[in-house]
């Protein structure tokens, strides 16, 4: 139910392209850049500056892209929640692990888990200690586990 385009706009915002954003969602680069549009005609300002073929946020990128991480954590939440009334367990777990743990620990407890709850969109990232703790602070991840 949330909003796509602030979606779009996120995932623009922390890859700084357009190119990867559209790979990221599976969606065209010309609708990437449509829906980014509309955000700005929305709001009436620009959410980035282009030069060339770089683009960074403006403080009317930066301001939205704040509030864009905390609405569409709310969405998620609410969504979860709404499911928990009716004890069906679906949404996404993204997990990340040191190399160690991702080889000889989680295999054999996530496919306990996946068992458990089929309806749950898990994925993992692995690497060392320091990658991991990076992508749980940026929020790619919703937990970490390192050694």
């Amino acid at each position: 139910m949330s909003d796509f385009r602030l979606r779009v706009f996120q995932s623009v915002a922390k890859n700084l392209s357009f190119t990867k954003a559209s790979q990221e969602l599976f969606v065209s680069q010309p609708a990437i850049t449509k829906h980014i549009q509309e955000l700005e005609a929305y709001y009436q300002t620009r959410l980035f500056d282009r030069q060339g073929s770089k683009i960074s946020l403006t403080k009317s990128g930066e301001l939205l892209l704040k509030h864009s991480e905390k609405i569409l954590d709310d969405y998620k939440q609410l969504e979860y929640e709404m499911h928990l009334l009716h004890n069906e367990y679906i949404g996404e777990l993204k997990l990340g692990a040191s190399t160690t743990i991702a080889q000889y620990v989680l295999p054999p407890l996530l496919a306990e888990f996946i068992a458990k709850f089929p309806q749950v969109n898990l994925s993992l990232i692995n690497g060392n200690s320091r990658g991991v703790e990076a992508a749980l602070q940026e929020h790619r991840i919703d937990l970490g586990l390192v050694e």
